[in-house]
């Protein structure tokens, strides 16, 4: 699964170099590709407990006790203490020929040296998962979310959400882009699967953003892009400021409305992409008039705001500093 997808990223980077018109073209196909190969993915490493990688090279750090997630470069393991290491699928350090065999473990590595870099320009922020250093040869301690990722949460708890705590997780999640604007970063995959949910002192749950791999930092760049649903497909398939405010509008709205934009239960992920990505392209999106915030919303879809400074100050405003309605 990771070959095929290093393949088709290669085949993304010549993509890249074609003109605009001819890049819309070919771009939707590859972003309903890489959903479906990655949604594949962690349906079947996600029924499991561990993974066991097709080329071999497993890096299984021993102080793991349990593991919680998978993905195409790295397993998230939980350790002793609240914290959870973020680590490789593949030990390319015990393997010297390895970058030059395997497409997957260059991804890899790249991947990890860019979450490294970020991680050092963001420093420690409210709104930004809780580094708490490097572990040899490689990964990255994390303070563990207690109440799991903002999917998750979503998908079990919808109903008890109220104005209060969806204004509060909006107004949140812009902060977090706007603070990683700031810094010269575009994440390039929001969704709220990468938004962590913390408890706080006073019972409320705070989110942090998390996941900086696929994103994008001055020379450093991931080839992440949103998956369907997030991203903007009548534009060139490029990672700006603009693509993090275009994703937060679906964010907000899967926070408001408990699913993803044009999303019908029991419908395939690859056909929701399809279906998804050809309404987008024609400017067709749900309707939110009658959701709490439906404004921003529909200001973040049609590039109302020009920064995330801006959405931020609207969002202070709307959603009365988190406070609700």
């Amino acid at each position: 699964m990771s070959y095929v997808r290093i393949v088709w990223r290669l085949f993304l980077r010549q993509l890249s170099l074609l003109p605009q018109a001819l890049s819309r073209i070919f771009f939707p196909c590859r972003r309903l590709f890489s959903h479906q190969l990655e949604s594949t993915a962690k349906e079947t490493l996600n029924d499991v407990h561990t993974s066991r990688n097709a080329i071999g090279m497993e890096y299984e750090p021993p102080q793991v006790i349990a593991i919680i997630h998978h993905s195409t470069n790295a397993i998230v393991g939980r350790l002793e203490g609240n914290i959870v290491l973020k680590y490789p699928r593949y030990a390319w350090w015990d393997f010297p020929d390895a970058e030059q065999k395997h497409r997957a473990v260059q991804e890899a590595k790249s991947s990890f040296f860019i979450e490294g870099e970020i991680l050092k320009v963001l420093g420690d922020h409210p709104r930004i998962v809780k580094f708490l250093g490097r572990s040899d040869p490689e990964g990255f301690r994390f303070a563990e979310a207690d109440k799991g990722n903002l999917q998750q949460y979503i998908n079990d708890w919808f109903p008890t959400m109220t104005p209060e705590i969806q204004a509060a997780w909006c107004l949140q999640a812009t902060e977090a882009i706007a603070y990683l604007h700031s810094k010269g970063v575009i994440h390039s995959d929001l969704r709220p699967e990468n938004y962590l949910l913390y408890s706080c002192p006073d019972g409320r749950a705070d989110i942090r953003l998390c996941d900086f791999g696929g994103s994008t930092y001055g020379k450093l760049v991931g080839l992440n892009l949103p998956d369907p649903g997030f991203f903007d497909p009548r534009k060139a398939p490029s990672s700006t400021e603009a693509t993090d405010i275009f994703s937060l509008g679906s964010v907000f709205y899967t926070i408001m409305s408990g699913h993803w934009p044009h999303w019908v239960d029991g419908e395939d992920p690859f056909a929701y992409g399809c279906r998804v990505d050809e309404l987008f392209e024609k400017g067709e999106f749900p309707m939110v008039s009658n959701l709490y915030g439906g404004s921003i919303i529909q200001g973040c879809w049609n590039d109302q705001y020009m920064t995330a400074n801006d959405l931020t100050l609207e969002c202070g405003q709307v959603f009365d500093h988190g406070r609700g309605l």
